[in-house]
């Protein structure tokens, strides 16, 4: 099965990302997801590389970072780990917040799936 995500402009791709991140830490804070699903959807070195590559916000790309770096919190200072996730949570909101509006309505994200 596979689903195609599309978003064109760049301010649509970085505030879609930002909400993206927005619900996996979310997910993860909930514990509705662990953090190696969150790294394997978007938290990686991966997804770092090609938001660089496509000149996305310095932000976002922080947040990618810094969500990359949350199983190394769990294991080291795991008395920490719900703090760092609501920390990225308010830079993706701040980020969100910072973000051109997209022009309504929007286009659907969901291009094709396919079983």
């Amino acid at each position: 099965m596979d689903l195609v995500i599309k978003a064109h402009e760049k301010r649509e791709i970085e505030r879609v990302l930002a909400i993206i991140e927005l619900g996996l830490l979310t997910a993860l804070e909930s514990d509705s997801i662990g953090i190696e699903e969150a790294e394997g959807y978007l938290f990686n070195p991966y997804t770092m590389r090609k938001m660089q590559e496509c000149n996305v916000s310095s932000e976002l790309i922080d947040i990618v970072h810094l969500g990359s770096e949350l199983e190394d919190i769990q294991s080291l200072m795991p008395d920490k780990l719900k703090e760092n996730i609501l920390s990225l949570k308010e830079k993706c909101i701040d980020v969100l917040n910072k973000l051109e509006e997209p022009d309504i309505p929007t286009s659907k994200l969901i291009q094709e799936i396919h079983p």
